[in-house]
């Protein structure tokens, strides 16, 4: 057992949260989960049921008013990710939002300046970069045999047929789905300064982006996105100039390096090692969600700072909504 933990409540306990983040906190022995809250009574008492919440809340301020915790967990619509968020951060909490933070960029941007001036946590759930096999990729791309990189990037399908919250396609989609493969490319290629896309948007029938990228480090990008599509699938690349690597659909990594590891049969045969790892993955409904809340506690506790935060996921929005504007007026446009 730790000495320590942290005192979390859950404000908001939809299909989301009860699937995939609240069973990861029960996972993970450095919470102490205190209170659940929902506007439906009987959802934060099936929270309580099933998880282990001592109290229950309909009203997320009665909550952080009464048992002051450690720490929130917001699991909602959007704006509540925002509004409570920033509520939250002003009372001194450390905060976890799922994504997005908000539904405009200025709304992020309020989220992430309510993070600095509280000196608080405040992490936003894009779990994409906590997920094991690109954390894999993250490691690869950082050893000295990798080399420089110099490229970077993803492919990413969803079924989404429209906008996500009532917001125009492209944005909801940029939102529900864009968000987690752009976190991604961030999280291994740092941020990037400037976009150009060209782009097929009609709403319940077709969303197809391609969008060149350039990151402040010189490494330039591709990003490709597909909406209404009869399946999901991801794929995230990353080359060196002493290697290769990709990850795809969550669980698979292929790496090739210029240095053999065995005498081959065939001189003209590509040797590549891959990895993959199995379908259940700890209980939840997929990889990342136990892990971006294991750093989360981790983070509380020590005093340290997450790699991925309220900034991190608006400058992601800042570069879609670049994208988007690149779509809709032709030619690139660049990220302060």
């Amino acid at each position: 057992m730790f000495e320590k933990r942290v005192r979390v409540g859950f404000i908001g306990c939809g299909h989301h949260s009860m699937e995939s983040l609240q069973p990861a906190v029960s996972l993970i022995p450095r919470f102490d989960y205190v209170a659940a809250c929902d506007l439906d009574a009987e959802k934060a008492r099936e929270a309580a049921r099933r998880f282990g919440a001592r109290k229950t809340y309909t009203d997320y301020v009665e909550m952080v008013d009464e048992e002051s915790p450690d720490a929130v967990v917001i699991v909602g619509p959007p704006p509540l990710h925002e509004e409570a968020g920033v509520s939250c951060l002003k009372k001194g909490l450390h905060v976890f939002v799922e994504k997005p933070p908000s539904l405009t960029l200025d709304g992020a941007r309020r989220l992430m300046e309510a993070m600095k001036s509280s000196g608080r946590i405040c992490m936003v759930g894009t779990h994409w970069r906590h997920m094991p096999v690109h954390r894999a990729l993250k490691t690869l791309s950082e050893r000295e045999v990798f080399g420089e990189v110099f490229r970077l990037e993803a492919t990413y399908l969803a079924p989404d047929t429209r906008g996500a919250w009532g917001l125009s396609f492209e944005w909801g989609f940029m939102l529900n789905q864009a968000v987690h493969p752009m976190d991604c490319l961030q999280f291994l290629g740092g941020r990037v300064v400037e976009a150009e896309a060209r782009g097929v948007v009609e709403e319940g029938r077709k969303l197809a982006v391609s969008a060149s990228l350039i990151f402040a480090s010189g490494a330039v990008g591709s990003f490709t996105l597909g909406g209404c599509s009869p399946l999901f699938y991801e794929r995230v690349g990353v080359q060196g100039t002493g290697g290769w690597a990709e990850a795809e659909q969550f669980k698979r990594l292929r790496y090739a390096g210029r240095e053999r590891w065995i005498e081959p049969t065939d001189p003209s045969a590509i040797q590549t090692l891959v990895f993959e790892h199995g379908s259940h993955y700890r209980g939840v409904s997929r990889p990342g969600y136990v892990e971006e809340l294991e750093v989360f506690a981790e983070s509380v506790l020590s005093g340290g700072h997450p790699h991925a935060d309220a900034e991190d996921a608006y400058y992601a929005l800042k570069t879609l909504d670049a994208i988007v504007k690149s779509i809709e007026k032709g030619g690139s446009v660049r990220i302060d």
